[in-house]
């Protein structure tokens, strides 16, 4: 580029700059003539130098300028893509939290489920029981009005579970005897 400038330059000053003087007679010139010729041709090439300098210079803030102005656009981009690529990431990470709920969830509704049909069928089976446990009652019904009513006519019994235990008793009394003779027999028979 510094080669370039250097022909740029050159090309400029070469057209611009000089100012060619119309042939004269340099007999006719004075010395301080000739120097005073030539110091205004110096100021022309100086000022003219002066000004390509200063546009050289505009032109180089211009550019210092738009470089600058290259690299904040450079650099709000990369924040940018920056920006863009945590956003992403983030959008990636609420994708794949949304999935693993989504599988949590349809695992969760299974297994309610399989509760839901296990619970209906305890529940079929407890209603059936109760339903048999019911119509027991309802069966028998009939003595519990008998044993109130054998409780009412008599003094000796103040409640039902006092018949009760009395039968428990007699029975286990029968019973006592029953083994007894039968062993009485059962031994009479090896004697």
């Amino acid at each position: 580029m510094a080669l370039n400038l250097d022909d740029y330059f050159r090309s400029t000053f070469e057209d611009k700059l000089l100012v060619k003087m119309p042939e004269r007679e340099d007999d006719y010139l004075t010395p301080a003539t000739r120097l005073l010729e030539k110091r205004r041709e110096m100021n022309e090439v100086e000022q003219a130098l002066s000004a390509q300098k200063e546009e050289f210079q505009m032109k180089m803030e211009s550019l210092q300028q738009r470089r600058e102005e290259l690299e904040r656009k450079e650099h709000q981009l990369k924040e940018s893509l920056l920006k863009f690529d945590k956003f992403l990431l983030e959008n990636d990470s609420k994708r794949s939290r949304a999935i693993k709920k989504a599988h949590d969830e349809r695992e969760l509704r299974r297994a309610k489920e399989v509760d839901i049909t296990r619970l209906k069928r305890e529940m079929e089976e407890l209603s059936a029981e109760r339903d048999r446990y019911q119509k027991k009652l309802e069966k028998n019904s009939v003595f519990q009005k008998y044993m109130e009513r054998v409780q009412e006519s008599t003094d000796e019994f103040s409640e039902v579970r006092d018949i009760m235990a009395r039968y428990d008793t007699l029975v286990a009394t029968h019973l006592v005897r029953h083994c007894y003779s039968t062993l009485i027999m059962y031994l009479g028979v090896i004697v």
